[in-house]
């Protein structure tokens, strides 16, 4: 009885876990085109698929567990997800494991999305008046880029109003 009764159990949750699994697809799903639309790996957007949807943080073996990915594989792409903010490394004194959950909280999302924004912009401006400086220089070959480069101009002056408006509004 005892051994039908842990079959039983064991059956119930690998239900639950393909039931879990299902549910979380469309999540997964998403944060595997978003790495695919920034360049990323396939596994990025899946490991913070996983850290979207788990029910609370969880260890590199988790990770590995749950994937299929090689331990490195894993731990080079939670550094990513820390690095780019989408997830946080919890330590706990005296464990040796590193626990990962994402983050969701909105401010910290929203900072996050438009400083990324604001930094990309500024990196292409700042391209955009050294390109110009050099054309108004006297580089003749370059001219046709001065149209471009005010249009442009005006293009990242506009979305940087945008960003600074998102940054100054509240969520709550």
């Amino acid at each position: 009885m005892d051994n039908e009764n842990t079959n039983a159990d064991a059956s119930n949750q690998d239900s639950n876990q393909n039931s879990n699994r299902d549910i979380r697809r469309h999540i997964v799903n998403a944060c595997i085109h978003w790495a695919r639309i920034k360049g990323y790996s396939d596994s990025a957007g899946f490991l913070r698929g996983l850290a979207i949807s788990a029910k609370g943080p969880m260890s590199l073996d988790d990770l590995v567990q749950e994937t299929g990915y090689s331990k490195s594989t894993v731990s080079s792409n939670m550094n990513l997800l820390e690095n780019l903010g989408l997830v946080k490394r919890i330590v706990i004194p005296g464990d040796k494991r590193h626990l990962y959950a994402a983050i969701i909280d909105p401010e910290i999302i929203r900072t996050n999305m438009t400083d990324t924004i604001t930094k990309e912009m500024q990196f292409f401006c700042e391209a955009l008046n050294r390109t110009g400086s050099e054309i108004l220089a006297g580089r003749d070959e370059g001219k046709y880029l001065l149209e471009r480069i005010v249009s442009l101009r005006q293009s990242y002056e506009l979305g940087k109003k945008t960003i600074d408006i998102l940054k100054n509004q509240s969520l709550k």
